[in-house]
C-alpha cells in the first residue's frame, strides 16, 4: 500500500497568520536565542530570564489567538527592545576615523521598569566606565576581564541606591575618571572599587582621588515645556531609584560596534556571555 503525504494548509486568515508566526518569528527568535540549545519550549526552565522569555516567545501549533499575539508582544518588546531610548549621536563609523581613545569597559546598571512605571516615569539608568589597559584583545584576554566582571559584579547581582549627591573618583595616571550619582557615599564606593579591582590589587586612594559635589538644586519639581500650545512635563532629573547590574559593553578602536561582552538581563543579542 502507498501512502502520499500531503501538507496541509491553511484553511482561514487566522491559521495562516499563525501558521506564518510558526514558520518564520520562531526562526527570528531560535536565531536571537541561539546560545540556548534546546527549542523545546517544554525543556526551557522558567526560573533562567532567558530561556523564560525564549520560551514564552515561541509559537506552538495549540495557541489560541490571544497568546499568539501576546508571544509576538513579548518577542518585540521584550527581547527585541522595541521602545528602547533613542541615542543621539555620530555614526559609529565616523567615529572611529576621526577619534583616538584606548579601550573601554562600560558596566551598565538599570532600575525594574514595573517599579519605574508605578513611579510615572522611565526606568533610571546608569553608566561607570573605565579604561582597559590592555591591547591584545584575544579571546584568553576577553574572557579573563570576563571572570573579573562576573566576579566583582555578579556573584551576586550587584545593585545600588542611585541619588542626587555626586562623586567623583579622579586617577589619570592609571586612566580613572569615574562620576556616580549615589544615594550615600558607601555606595558610590562600592560601585568604584569593585570597577578598580578589575585591574588594580591595591586600595582605591580614597583621600586624595575621591570627592564629594553637592549643589542646591530642587530635582523633586519636574520641569515642563510648551509645545504647540501642549504642557511636556521633562524627563525627572536625578531619580531615586535603585538599579542592578545588567550588562557590559566592551569598545575596542577600530571596531565600530561594542562587544556585548556579559549580560544579566537576557535580552542582549550576541552576548559572549549571559548570567
Amino acid at each position: 500500500m502507498t501512502f502520499i503525504l500531503y501538507t496541509v494548509m491553511p484553511t482561514n486568515d487566522i491559521e495562516t497568520f499563525q501558521s506564518f508566526c510558526r514558520k518564520y518569528v520562531n526562526k527570528l527568535v531560535k536565531e536571537h536565542f541561539s546560545d540556548i540549545a534546546s527549542n523545546d519550549p517544554g525543556t526551557l526552565s522558567l526560573e533562567i530570564p532567558r530561556q523564560a522569555i525564549k520560551r514564552v516567545c515561541l509559537h506552538e501549533d495549540t495557541d489560541p489567538m490571544m497568546l499568539t499575539i501576546g508571544r509576538l508582544l513579548l518577542w518585540w518588546v521584550e527581547a527585541k527592545g522595541l521602545f528602547e531610548d533613542v541615542i543621539y549621536g555620530i555614526p559609529s563609523t565616523d567615529f572611529e576615523i576621526t577619534n583616538t581613545y584606548y579601550p573601554q569597559v562600560k558596566l551598565h546598571f538599570r532600575e525594574d521598569k514595573y517599579i519605574a512605571a508605578n513611579n510615572d516615569r522611565r526606568p533610571a539608568r546608569s553608566e561607570v566606565s573605565f579604561r582597559w589597559r590592555e591591547n591584545d584583545y584575544s579571546t584568553t584576554n576577553v574572557n579573563s576581564l570576563i571572570n573579573q566582571l562576573v566576579d566583582k559584579f555578579a556573584r551576586p547581582i550587584m545593585s545600588y541606591k542611585k541619588g542626587r549627591t555626586q562623586y567623583t573618583y579622579v586617577d589619570k595616571s592609571k586612566g580613572y575618571y569615574f562620576q556616580m550619582n549615589t544615594d550615600t557615599e558607601a555606595d558610590a564606593k562600592k560601585i568604584i572599587e569593585a570597577a578598580i579591582r578589575i585591574q588594580d590589587d591595591n586600595e582605591p586612594d580614597w583621600e586624595n582621588n575621591f570627592r564629594e559635589h553637592k549643589d542646591n538644586k530642587n530635582y523633586t519639581t519636574r520641569e515642563t515645556i510648551r509645545v504647540m500650545g501642549e504642557t511636556l512635563v521633562k524627563p525627572k532629573k536625578r531619580p531615586i531609584a535603585n538599579v542592578k547590574f545588567a550588562f557590559v559593553e566592551l569598545f575596542i578602536p577600530g571596531k565600530t560596534k561594542p562587544l556585548v561582552i556579559l549580560d544579566a538581563t537576557g535580552s542582549k543579542v550576541g552576548a559572549l556571555r549571559y548570567l
